[in-house]
């Protein structure tokens, strides 16, 4: 019985994968985590441990490559080492470590700028569209009745706005005239 009991767990181990197989077992697992699969025509949403049985690699490991393709996309390209086994990558990260820490201080203050610019943005943008409706609503129009001076029977009130529509048209033919806005 001892016999079996070893035969099988050597007979499931898998040699070492290749860098490129990892990256690819990682993509296809977050994957079907995230879209599901169909069956019969519907789609069901799966677990972390069903995709990761449906991608032949245990949860656990593939988390383990999750934690060091995230951390090696810092410093190195992964298509490039793809024919390389997991152990070089290990071993590369082991020796690393202090210029991971620094690209991922950079990382982590890079996105913290961008979400504050962002933020920016939207109170910027929040700014503009209060003080449009600010605007909107306190703009009175002003009243021409008032500005006219009051000279008697001598001058009409129509007399005023007649000679604002005169000159208005004479301004726009020479526009229509000039057709260089120089």
């Amino acid at each position: 019985m001892n016999s079996n009991f070893y035969q099988d767990f050597t007979s499931k181990r898998v040699k070492e994968r290749s860098i490129g197989e990892a990256y690819f077992r990682v993509q296809q697992w977050r994957y079907l985590f995230r879209n599901g699969i169909q069956e019969n025509g519907i789609l069901k949403k799966v677990t972390l441990k069903e995709a990761a049985d449906l991608v032949q690699v245990p949860k656990k490991t593939l988390e383990d490559y999750i934690q060091i393709f995230n951390k090696a996309k810092l410093l190195i390209n992964i298509e490039e080492i793809s024919e390389r086994k997991m152990g070089y990558l290990r071993s590369y990260m082991k020796k690393n470590k202090s210029k991971i820490r620094k690209a991922m201080i950079i990382e982590k203050q890079k996105i913290l700028q961008e979400k504050l610019q962002k933020q920016n943005q939207e109170e910027v943008y929040e700014n503009i569209q209060q003080n449009k409706n600010e605007d909107e609503l306190t703009f009175t129009y002003p009243n021409i009745q008032n500005n006219l001076p009051d000279n008697g029977d001598q001058v009409k009130q129509g007399y005023y706005q007649d000679d604002d529509w005169e000159y208005s048209n004479q301004f726009f033919n020479k526009i229509c005239l000039n057709h260089n806005f120089d």
